[in-house]
């Protein structure tokens, strides 16, 4: 299927590692020139490397997606570069913290989750719009989680700011869809990241059953009972989806929060 978004120019943040780095290049691979922002400045570079040497276009901009002045920045500096810009991806995201209740939830691991997850979509979004107004076309797409569907024990705050993202999304696209942009969230299920890392340690450390297991079969484990496929996600399942959303193909699409999780949580 041709996707047309060949030229296009699109925005990944969080775009140099795991599911921002997979997103990055399957838009590449599509014919999008993309700019690949992460704070780790050298993880970006080696990311708009790999493109470039595939036969795509893409350049890195180092830059902190919680701070407003940086984000109005690289947003300036992608359309002064390419004249426009057409794809938004919100990536970035994660935990301020390792998996613990609410109750011994510190503020500043509250407050950072809720940054890097939540506010790093709004500042984007809102830097990234009017230039989509302008044109009266666009696609802004946010990583959320089945976590923002469906609340987890011990990862309060990120299932807190996850939740926010689908808010967020579903408020931009009635907002701008006058404008002929969708925004659309994508809810990626079991793939395992370094916060997954963190709660399969809690859970060897919690379980005696599982102190001769590597973290990583404790997550497959974990997975196989959770999925109706039996099998976790991948970087590249999630980009799939997000190349789609970023398409021509999916013009009529807004305001949907959509799972990529194997049939983890049904509704």
């Amino acid at each position: 299927m041709d996707l047309k978004i060949k030229g296009k120019i699109a925005v990944v943040t969080g775009g140099g590692n795991g599911i921002g780095r997979a997103i990055a290049i399957r838009l590449a691979e599509e014919g999008a020139r993309v700019v690949v922002v992460d704070i780790a400045g050298e993880d970006a570079k080696r990311v708009a490397k790999e493109i470039v040497e595939k036969g795509g276009d893409a350049f890195a901009i180092e830059a902190d997606a919680t701070q407003e002045e940086k984000v109005n920045e690289f947003i300036r500096q992608t359309i002064e570069k390419f004249g426009t810009l057409d794809i938004l991806v919100n990536n970035v995201g994660g935990g301020g913290g390792g998996p613990v209740p609410i109750v011994k939830t510190t503020t500043e691991s509250w407050d950072r989750t809720i940054d890097l997850t939540l506010k790093s979509a709004f500042l984007c979004s809102r830097a990234a719009a009017p230039e989509m107004i302008k044109k009266r076309a666009g696609r802004i797409i946010n990583i959320s989680s089945i976590s923002g569907k469906l609340g987890e024990s011990l990862i309060g705050p990120y299932c807190a700011a996850k939740f926010g993202v689908i808010g967020l999304t579903q408020v931009m696209a009635k907002e701008l869809g006058r404008y002929n942009i969708t925004v659309n969230a994508v809810c990626p299920g079991y793939v395992f990241t370094p916060g997954w890392e963190k709660l399969a340690q809690a859970m060897k450390e919690s379980y005696s059953s599982l102190a001769d297991k590597s973290l990583r079969e404790i997550f497959e484990m974990r997975t196989k009972h959770l999925t109706a496929l039996g099998r976790p996600q991948n970087p590249e399942d999630v980009a799939s989806l997000v190349a789609y959303l970023a398409s021509e193909e999916a013009g009529n699409i807004t305001g949907q929060a959509i799972n990529v999780d194997g049939g983890a949580v049904m509704h």
